[in-house]
Protein backbone atom coordinates (compact mmCIF):
# COMPACT_ATOMS: atom_id res chain seq x y z
CA UNK A 1 0.00 0.00 0.00
CA UNK A 2 2.57 2.33 0.88
CA UNK A 3 4.60 1.97 -2.42
CA UNK A 4 1.26 2.31 -4.49
CA UNK A 5 0.67 5.30 -2.75
CA UNK A 6 4.47 6.46 -3.27
CA UNK A 7 3.98 5.85 -7.06
CA UNK A 8 0.81 7.84 -7.21
CA UNK A 9 2.55 10.69 -5.43
CA UNK A 10 5.46 10.60 -7.57
CA UNK A 11 3.85 10.33 -10.83
CA UNK A 12 1.31 13.65 -9.74
CA UNK A 13 4.67 15.39 -9.15
CA UNK A 14 6.21 14.69 -12.92
CA UNK A 15 2.87 16.39 -13.77
CA UNK A 16 2.98 19.12 -12.13
CA UNK A 17 7.17 19.42 -12.28
CA UNK A 18 6.49 19.26 -15.77
CA UNK A 19 3.07 21.89 -16.00
CA UNK A 20 4.98 24.92 -14.28
CA UNK A 21 8.21 24.35 -16.15
CA UNK A 22 6.24 24.52 -18.89
CA UNK A 23 3.82 27.17 -17.60
CA UNK A 24 6.93 29.51 -16.92
CA UNK A 25 8.75 28.97 -20.77
CA UNK A 26 5.83 28.75 -23.16
CA UNK A 27 2.85 30.83 -20.95
CA UNK A 28 -0.14 29.33 -19.20
CA UNK A 29 -2.59 29.99 -22.21
CA UNK A 30 -0.05 28.66 -24.56
CA UNK A 31 0.53 24.99 -22.78
CA UNK A 32 -1.82 22.20 -23.66
CA UNK A 33 -2.66 18.90 -22.37
CA UNK A 34 -0.98 17.38 -24.71
CA UNK A 35 2.38 19.20 -24.43
CA UNK A 36 2.07 18.20 -20.32
CA UNK A 37 1.91 14.86 -21.39
CA UNK A 38 4.17 14.39 -24.03
CA UNK A 39 7.01 16.06 -21.49
CA UNK A 40 6.52 13.63 -18.68
CA UNK A 41 5.64 11.07 -21.25
CA UNK A 42 2.29 9.38 -20.46
CA UNK A 43 -1.36 8.96 -22.09
CA UNK A 44 -3.99 11.59 -21.51
CA UNK A 45 -5.83 8.95 -19.76
CA UNK A 46 -3.44 9.17 -17.18
CA UNK A 47 -3.27 12.88 -16.98
CA UNK A 48 -6.80 12.94 -16.66
CA UNK A 49 -6.72 10.45 -13.83
CA UNK A 50 -4.90 13.05 -11.70
CA UNK A 51 -6.02 16.15 -12.82
CA UNK A 52 -9.66 16.79 -14.36
CA UNK A 53 -8.21 20.03 -16.09
CA UNK A 54 -5.48 22.12 -16.65
CA UNK A 55 -6.64 24.65 -14.03
CA UNK A 56 -7.17 22.53 -11.38
CA UNK A 57 -3.26 21.35 -12.41
CA UNK A 58 -2.59 25.13 -11.54
CA UNK A 59 -5.10 24.74 -8.51
CA UNK A 60 -2.71 21.78 -7.09
CA UNK A 61 0.63 24.28 -7.98
CA UNK A 62 -1.15 26.38 -5.42
CA UNK A 63 -1.70 24.19 -3.05
CA UNK A 64 1.86 23.45 -2.65
CA UNK A 65 2.44 27.52 -2.56
CA UNK A 66 0.47 27.17 0.11
CA UNK A 67 1.97 24.31 1.95
CA UNK A 68 5.52 25.56 1.60
CA UNK A 69 3.65 29.23 3.27
CA UNK A 70 2.02 26.89 5.82
CA UNK A 71 6.08 25.57 6.88
CA UNK A 72 7.54 29.05 7.39
CA UNK A 73 4.50 30.21 9.35
CA UNK A 74 5.07 27.12 11.71
CA UNK A 75 8.48 27.78 12.75
CA UNK A 76 7.63 31.51 13.76
CA UNK A 77 4.43 30.41 15.39
CA UNK A 78 6.60 27.37 17.09
CA UNK A 79 8.85 30.29 18.46
CA UNK A 80 9.41 30.88 22.46
CA UNK A 81 11.24 33.85 22.32
CA UNK A 82 8.53 36.18 19.77
CA UNK A 83 5.70 37.87 21.47
CA UNK A 84 2.49 37.30 19.50
CA UNK A 85 2.38 41.21 17.85
CA UNK A 86 6.46 40.02 16.57
CA UNK A 87 5.15 36.58 15.28
CA UNK A 88 1.86 38.43 13.44
CA UNK A 89 4.29 40.58 11.51
CA UNK A 90 7.14 38.15 10.73
CA UNK A 91 4.41 35.70 9.37
CA UNK A 92 3.08 38.28 7.52
CA UNK A 93 6.64 39.02 6.15
CA UNK A 94 7.19 35.78 5.57
CA UNK A 95 4.00 34.80 3.70
CA UNK A 96 5.41 38.11 1.08
CA UNK A 97 9.26 36.41 1.06
CA UNK A 98 7.93 33.11 -0.15
CA UNK A 99 5.53 35.01 -2.54
CA UNK A 100 8.74 36.70 -3.87
CA UNK A 101 10.42 33.42 -4.23
CA UNK A 102 7.76 32.21 -6.10
CA UNK A 103 6.75 35.04 -8.37
CA UNK A 104 6.58 33.54 -11.75
CA UNK A 105 3.85 31.15 -10.37
CA UNK A 106 1.93 34.11 -8.48
CA UNK A 107 2.51 35.72 -12.33
CA UNK A 108 0.30 32.83 -13.79
CA UNK A 109 -2.16 33.25 -10.66
CA UNK A 110 -2.80 36.66 -10.69
CA UNK A 111 -3.51 36.05 -14.61
CA UNK A 112 -5.51 32.83 -14.25
CA UNK A 113 -7.42 32.47 -11.10
CA UNK A 114 -8.79 36.11 -11.20
CA UNK A 115 -10.64 35.47 -14.37
CA UNK A 116 -14.08 36.10 -13.36
CA UNK A 117 -14.87 32.15 -14.81
CA UNK A 118 -12.67 31.15 -12.25
CA UNK A 119 -14.42 33.14 -9.35
CA UNK A 120 -15.31 28.77 -8.08
CA UNK A 121 -11.09 27.85 -8.00
CA UNK A 122 -10.17 31.07 -6.46
CA UNK A 123 -12.78 30.41 -3.57
CA UNK A 124 -11.52 27.09 -3.11
CA UNK A 125 -7.67 28.27 -2.43
CA UNK A 126 -9.18 30.95 -0.12
CA UNK A 127 -11.06 27.98 2.14
CA UNK A 128 -7.86 25.63 1.14
CA UNK A 129 -5.75 28.68 3.17
CA UNK A 130 -8.21 29.28 6.07
CA UNK A 131 -7.89 25.04 7.14
CA UNK A 132 -4.28 25.54 6.61
CA UNK A 133 -3.32 28.83 7.96
CA UNK A 134 -5.93 29.55 10.26
CA UNK A 135 -5.23 27.46 12.98
CA UNK A 136 -1.75 29.08 13.59
CA UNK A 137 -3.46 32.76 13.42
CA UNK A 138 -5.23 31.27 16.55
CA UNK A 139 -2.33 30.43 17.96
CA UNK A 140 -0.82 33.59 17.65
CA UNK A 141 -4.18 35.39 18.76
CA UNK A 142 -4.90 33.43 22.00
CA UNK A 143 -0.69 34.08 22.78
CA UNK A 144 -1.55 37.58 22.41
CA UNK A 145 -4.33 37.81 24.66
CA UNK A 146 -2.37 36.19 27.48
CA UNK A 147 0.64 38.36 26.93
CA UNK A 148 -2.23 41.31 27.38
CA UNK A 149 -1.28 42.31 23.75
CA UNK A 150 -4.72 41.59 22.13
CA UNK A 151 -7.70 41.99 23.43
CA UNK A 152 -11.15 39.44 21.98
CA UNK A 153 -12.96 37.34 23.58
CA UNK A 154 -13.25 35.48 20.37
CA UNK A 155 -10.00 34.02 19.12
CA UNK A 156 -11.26 31.12 16.84
CA UNK A 157 -13.36 34.19 15.18
CA UNK A 158 -11.61 36.57 15.13
CA UNK A 159 -8.94 34.52 13.15
CA UNK A 160 -11.66 33.56 10.52
CA UNK A 161 -12.72 36.55 10.23
CA UNK A 162 -9.14 37.76 8.87
CA UNK A 163 -9.36 35.53 6.42
CA UNK A 164 -12.61 36.56 5.40
CA UNK A 165 -11.09 40.24 5.20
CA UNK A 166 -8.33 38.77 3.32
CA UNK A 167 -10.32 37.20 0.71
CA UNK A 168 -12.51 40.40 -0.41
CA UNK A 169 -9.05 42.28 0.20
CA UNK A 170 -7.08 40.00 -2.65
CA UNK A 171 -10.17 40.46 -4.94
CA UNK A 172 -9.95 44.10 -4.57
CA UNK A 173 -6.07 44.67 -4.98
CA UNK A 174 -5.13 42.32 -7.70
CA UNK A 175 -7.65 43.69 -10.12
CA UNK A 176 -5.95 47.17 -8.84
CA UNK A 177 -2.31 45.77 -9.45
CA UNK A 178 -2.79 44.29 -12.22
CA UNK A 179 -4.44 47.43 -14.65
CA UNK A 180 -1.77 49.75 -12.61
CA UNK A 181 -0.55 50.20 -16.33
CA UNK A 182 -3.71 51.94 -17.81
CA UNK A 183 -4.26 53.48 -14.11
CA UNK A 184 -1.00 54.22 -12.16
CA UNK A 185 -3.45 56.11 -9.51
CA UNK A 186 -3.94 52.32 -8.20
CA UNK A 187 -0.96 51.82 -6.65
CA UNK A 188 -1.83 54.50 -4.14
CA UNK A 189 -5.35 52.67 -3.59
CA UNK A 190 -3.89 49.11 -2.93
CA UNK A 191 -1.86 50.76 -0.63
CA UNK A 192 -5.03 52.29 1.20
CA UNK A 193 -6.62 48.98 0.92
CA UNK A 194 -3.79 47.43 2.71
CA UNK A 195 -3.85 50.30 5.50
CA UNK A 196 -7.52 49.88 5.90
CA UNK A 197 -7.03 45.99 6.52
CA UNK A 198 -4.20 46.35 8.87
CA UNK A 199 -6.47 48.62 11.01
CA UNK A 200 -9.52 46.50 10.56
CA UNK A 201 -7.02 43.73 12.03
CA UNK A 202 -5.91 45.29 15.15
CA UNK A 203 -9.66 45.93 15.77
CA UNK A 204 -10.94 42.56 15.45
CA UNK A 205 -7.99 41.03 17.78
CA UNK A 206 -7.82 44.24 20.10
CA UNK A 207 -3.98 45.56 19.19
CA UNK A 208 -2.89 48.79 19.35
CA UNK A 209 -3.59 51.06 16.98
CA UNK A 210 -0.66 50.68 14.53
CA UNK A 211 0.84 47.57 15.83
CA UNK A 212 -0.08 45.69 13.18
CA UNK A 213 2.47 46.00 9.83
CA UNK A 214 1.56 43.58 6.62
CA UNK A 215 2.74 45.99 3.77
CA UNK A 216 4.89 48.91 3.21
CA UNK A 217 4.50 50.98 -0.20
CA UNK A 218 7.85 50.18 -2.08
CA UNK A 219 6.88 46.60 -1.22
CA UNK A 220 4.11 46.96 -3.24
CA UNK A 221 6.20 48.53 -5.80
CA UNK A 222 8.66 45.97 -5.70
CA UNK A 223 5.80 43.21 -6.28
CA UNK A 224 4.07 45.02 -8.95
CA UNK A 225 7.59 45.50 -11.02
CA UNK A 226 8.03 41.58 -10.17
CA UNK A 227 4.66 40.92 -11.91
CA UNK A 228 5.18 42.82 -14.84
CA UNK A 229 9.26 42.25 -15.60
Amino acid sequence: MTRIIKEYQERKNELLEAAQELFFSKGYEQTSVESIIEKVGVSKGTFYYYFKSKVELLDNLTERLSKQILQEVKKIVERTDLDALTKLNRVYAATRNTKFENIELLRILLKVLYDDKNLFFRYKIYRSNIELLAPEFIKIIKQGIKEKLFNTPFPEEAAKLIFELGFVLGERITKLILEIDKNPENLDRVEKEFKAYENAMERIIGAEKGTVHIVERKILKLFYKKINT
